[in-house]
C-alpha cells in the first residue's frame, strides 16, 4: 500500500547557514505588514513541487536513482515573487551554486517525470522562502536589505530530501520522507 500525501524534494541549508538566516532575517520580520515569516524549519531550496496527491513511496524510489554529484551552495541577495512592488512571497536568492541547484532540479524532474510529476513549465529559480504575503506589498525596501548580502558561509550540498507537507493552523509542518545522497564531487575522489 503506498503512502500519497501533499509533497515536495529540496536541498536544506547546513545548520550553521540556518542561524546565518534567522541572525540576518530578525530586524526584518516587523517591517513587513501582516506577512507570515517562515521558520527555521522550513527552510529550504525546493527543487520540484510534486502536488497535493503524491505517491510518496514511488517517489522515494524514483529518486534512489539519482547520480548527480553534489557541490557547495550558498545564499545571498533577495527578491520578491511576483514582482518586488507587488510580492506576495519574499526569498533569499541562491547567490553561489545556482548552476548546481539548477542542474538537481533538473535531474529530479528527469526522474519524476516518468512516475507522473512533470516538472514545472516556468523557468527554475533557485530561492529559500522567507515570508508569504496575502495580499501584494512592495517589498523593494526589505529586497534592498539583501543586496550583496551572502547569508552565511557555503555549505556543501550532499543529498536530496523527499519532504512531505502537513498543513496545520499554525502554518507547515514539513516531514522528512527520504533523504537521497548525492554523489562525490570529482575533486573529493
Amino acid at each position: 500500500m503506498s503512502t500519497t500525501g501533499r509533497a515536495f524534494v529540496a536541498v536544506v541549508p547546513s545548520d550553521e547557514v540556518l542561524d546565518a538566516i534567522k541572525a540576518a532575517t530578525a530586524p526584518l520580520r516587523g517591517s513587513v505588514p501582516d506577512a507570515r515569516w517562515t521558520m527555521r524549519d522550513q527552510w529550504h531550496v525546493t527543487l520540484q513541487f510534486l502536488g497535493n496527491h503524491v505517491d510518496l513511496d514511488a517517489v522515494a524510489t524514483a529518486l534512489g536513482a539519482l547520480s548527480e554529484a553534489g557541490g557547495d551552495a550558498r545564499l545571498g541577495g533577495g527578491g520578491a515573487f511576483p514582482a518586488e512592488g507587488r510580492g506576495r512571497v519574499l526569498w533569499l536568492g541562491v547567490a553561489e551554486g545556482a548552476e548546481l541547484v539548477g542542474r538537481l532540479a533538473t535531474a529530479v524532474g528527469a526522474l519524476l517525470a516518468p512516475v507522473g510529476y512533470e516538472p514545472d513549465t516556468r523557468p527554475f529559480h533557485a530561492h529559500l522562502t522567507l515570508a508569504r504575503l496575502k495580499a501584494p506589498s512592495d517589498l523593494r525596501e526589505v529586497v534592498v536589505a539583501f543586496d550583496g548580502m551572502a547569508i552565511g558561509p557555503a555549505w556543501p550540498v550532499g543529498e536530496v530530501v523527499l519532504f512531505q507537507s502537513h498543513t496545520r493552523r499554525t502554518g507547515a509542518e514539513y516531514e522528512q520522507v527520504a533523504r537521497i545522497a548525492l554523489a562525490p564531487t570529482d575533486d573529493a575522489q
